[in-house]
């Protein structure tokens, strides 16, 4: 920690910084105090600077929006300019861009050498990060969490800790400070990021608001046949007085709908547990609908600018967690649907929509400016207590898709939604792009029915389980509605998901192949003895020859058995299947795909140092 004290006024700084030896992760944060006895206004607060010398400095960002999250791209800061990356949605603040960079030094980031530096900054809320090239050659870079849309006002004895900005730099290129970032969040950055996570079925593209108890059953009996661990009750179930049949009633009254659920999330739960899975549900505490008893008994509890119609987004309101009380509710709420019903083992919590009339009821006119920072700690503080009153239980961070795809959020939660668009074929590029900050077992992947919802792209069920299996595999469809063949497809798919997902979920992250740059992606993940290749075929050319598939991270002079996984009735597309080869030989010499048509996929698991005799 080095102590700051300003030699003209009573504010002092304490810059902290934090140091992981065996990820080679840096943390720094700073802690503003004002020791005087009148409030200051503060303008810009940085957790964290970088002062940079090379000739030259290339910047890559994750921009977004709904639907297209976490894009990747990257740009030359030119000499004498500044590159800005921010977001001020106060919510969802990663939706349009994770809080997260890559600096390369002297030309484009390589992935396997050169210099870079990664970082992202810990916080759900507005954020700045900004670089500014000097004349001289010099890289000026800071992040941290936006003071806006007005200054913060800390009064006189007041404390303001800014979110730590993690940072990670490598020698060998961005595919090396990735492993790092991962390595950090997996220990530190995640909850639970040692704890394997579980397959689920989430029932919102299979039904959407429409279902009824007995659906549901069917449902979670189907998945339990497929070999899927948990079954997630998506938007839908509550509200009596203003029944949640659509998005325009019923946030705020979290009582379980009877004319739905007769037997209430017991009777689900327990079905549940009789079929052997888990059960888990969604909420989306801090919305509210004009239809709802919440909103008909506190309307001063949401935020709008007085004066001024409130403008609706997604037919909601955002409740005030600046208030004390509007926190208490929400916690209350979710202490009784939790304490009440134990049979919740997970807990998908959403957030759909931002601050877009900053005023709140609570704060006086002098501390309007504090909105945005107090709303977030607000939402960090019912998290922090419901993680430590209800560790069991599974909570994933969904923000109309990856609004809240931060380090801030991931704190308090086990995984997040990486995006509403459920297209396997876009999903590839957001998977790849995110996957560059977080690693695989934070990001929920789905398969989900095709044609898709979203996009109505047809894309094979293979391609859809190789896409999904390389995060946290989950399903989004009704499968009651699947044929047979599919369904014992996915079956084998699932088994095998289960037999390798300690190497997804925890193993080292190598990128082959980039779809930005090429029309087939392909990365893998090794752990100990084993990894393993997923490989997509985005567009195929007539007159096309792609390269050798050249393997990375498996160790030159031993050998490894290849088994391709998920095969359909295409076969084997590798000639590699079921071979034995030199870890030298595949890293440098590589596999041959023989691709045929668009949106072809390959699952390949090498298993390290076994003898195996062809009979």
């Amino acid at each position: 920690v080095f102590y700051l004290k300003d030699p003209a006024y009573p504010v002092r700084v304490e810059v902290h910084v934090r140091a992981h030896s065996e990820s080679g992760v840096f943390m720094q944060w700073t802690v503003i105090r004002n020791e005087g006895e009148e409030g200051i206004r503060i303008h810009r607060a940085a957790s964290g600077h970088l002062n940079l010398k090379a000739e030259r400095y290339f910047v890559t960002s994750f921009r977004g929006t709904w639907g297209g999250e976490s894009l990747m791209s990257e740009e030359e800061v030119a000499r004498g300019h500044e590159l800005v990356l921010a977001s001020g949605t106060g919510t969802r603040a990663a939706q349009e861009g994770s809080p997260g960079f890559i600096i390369s030094l002297d030309g484009p980031a390589p992935e396997d050498s050169g210099e870079v530096i990664m970082g992202a900054v810990a916080w759900p809320g507005n954020y700045r990060i900004w670089f500014r090239h000097s004349p001289y050659h010099y890289l000026y870079a800071g992040a941290g969490m936006d003071v806006a849309p007005a200054p913060y006002v800390l009064d006189a004895g007041g404390v303001l800790e800014t979110p730590p900005v993690i940072l990670a730099w490598s020698g060998e290129g961005k595919g090396e400070a990735s492993r790092s970032m991962h390595r950090w969040a997996r220990r530190y950055g995640l909850r639970g990021g040692d704890e394997e996570r579980m397959t689920l079925l989430n029932s919102w593209e299979g039904v959407y608001f429409t279902f009824t108890e007995d659906v549901l059953h069917g449902m979670m009996k189907r998945a339990a046949d497929l070999g899927i661990e948990l079954f997630v009750l998506d938007d839908g179930w509550f509200g009596n007085r203003f029944p949640r049949n659509d998005a325009r009633a019923g946030l705020g009254d979290w009582q379980e709908n009877r004319a739905k659920l007769p037997h209430g999330i017991d009777g689900l739960a327990e079905k549940a547990e009789e079929l052997g899975i888990r059960f888990g549900i969604w909420v989306e505490p801090e919305m509210v609908n004009p239809q709802s008893e919440l909103f008909l008994s506190h309307p001063d509890w949401v935020i709008g600018l007085p004066g001024r119609e409130n403008r609706l987004e997604r037919s909601q309101y955002l409740l005030d967690l600046s208030n004390p009380e509007v926190r208490g509710y929400i916690l209350g709420v979710m202490r009784e649907l939790l304490g009440k019903h134990p049979g919740i083992a997970y807990v998908k919590w959403d957030c759909n929509r931002k601050i877009s009339d900053p005023g709140s009821a609570w704060l006086d006119a002098r501390h309007q400016g504090n909105l945005a920072i107090d709303y977030v700690r607000g939402y960090e503080s019912v998290l922090d207590a419901l993680a430590e009153e209800f560790s069991q239980v599974v909570f994933q961070a969904c923000s109309s898709g990856g609004g809240r795809a931060d380090y801030g959020t991931m704190r308090r939660h086990h995984e997040f939604w990486t995006s509403d668009n459920t297209d396997a074929c876009e999903r590839v590029f957001m998977q790849w792009s995110i996957g560059h900050l977080f690693p695989a077992i934070s990001m929920g992947a789905h398969v989900t029915a095709s044609p898709n919802h979203q996009t109505g792209r047809a894309v094979p069920l293979k391609f859809r389980f190789d896409a999904a299996m390389a995060a946290r595999l989950g399903f989004e469809l009704q499968p009651c509605d699947m044929t047979e063949e599919d369904a014992a497809f996915s079956r084998r798919a699932l088994a095998e998901y289960k037999r390798i997902r300690p190497v997804v979920q925890f193993g080292d992250l190598y990128r082959l192949s980039s779809p930005y740059e090429s029309r087939m992606a392909s990365l893998m993940y090794v752990r100990e003895d084993r990894a393993v290749v997923f490989a997509w075929l985005m567009d195929k050319w007539l007159a096309d020859a792609p390269p050798p598939l050249r393997l990375k991270g498996l160790k030159p002079g031993t050998r490894y058995l290849l088994r391709e996984l998920n095969m359909d009735g295409n076969g084997s597309l590798t000639h590699v299947h079921e071979q034995v080869l030199g870890g030298d030989f595949l890293m440098n010499a590589g596999i041959r795909i023989n691709w045929k048509k668009t949106f072809q996929s390959v699952c390949l698991e090498c298993i390290e140092g076994i003898i195996y005799l062809n009979e």
